[in-house]
């Protein structure tokens, strides 16, 4: 019997070392997996974070490009605006310069005489003619207004 207890305790001896030895085992092989694990979560992190600053970078390109382009147009729409202004003044001036010639010659038509009113009667051009006036040589009369 004490064979078999011999054989029972190193049974029971190799079992221990053996569960020791397992233990032993899977514990590397758990750090291990738990080192595998810890790096490749630190580069999805750093991918992540990579990742989240490109884009951030795009988004301010993105809003920067749409605030130039606002500005410009802007700017764009001032500069025709301005040109049309001073385009609108030099006609302006040039219409009361025009204008103010009119007017001179008028003036000076209506000192020399030239109250003239000329009128359509039916599709023919014509004019009141003074009758009070003396007939000159041909029939020659002078208007009226004259």
């Amino acid at each position: 019997m004490s064979r078999i207890l011999d054989l029972a305790q190193n049974f029971e001896a190799k079992s221990k070392q053996q569960a020791h030895d397992t233990e032993r085992h899977l514990k590397n092989v758990f750090e291990k997996h738990e080192k595998f694990i810890e790096q490749a979560l630190r580069s999805s992190e750093q991918k992540i974070t990579d990742d989240i600053n490109a884009q951030n970078q795009r988004m301010s390109t993105l809003v920067l490009k749409s605030w130039l382009w606002i500005v410009l147009s802007v700017f764009l729409v001032l500069v025709a605006c301005t040109g049309v202004i001073w385009w609108q003044g030099k006609t302006i001036l040039t219409n009361q310069q025009e204008i103010s010639l009119q007017k001179t010659m008028i003036e000076r038509l209506e000192s020399e005489g030239g109250k003239i009113q000329l009128n359509e009667c039916g599709k023919r051009l014509c004019v009141q003619i003074d009758e009070k006036a003396p007939t000159y040589q041909g029939g020659y009369r002078i208007l009226k207004g004259y």
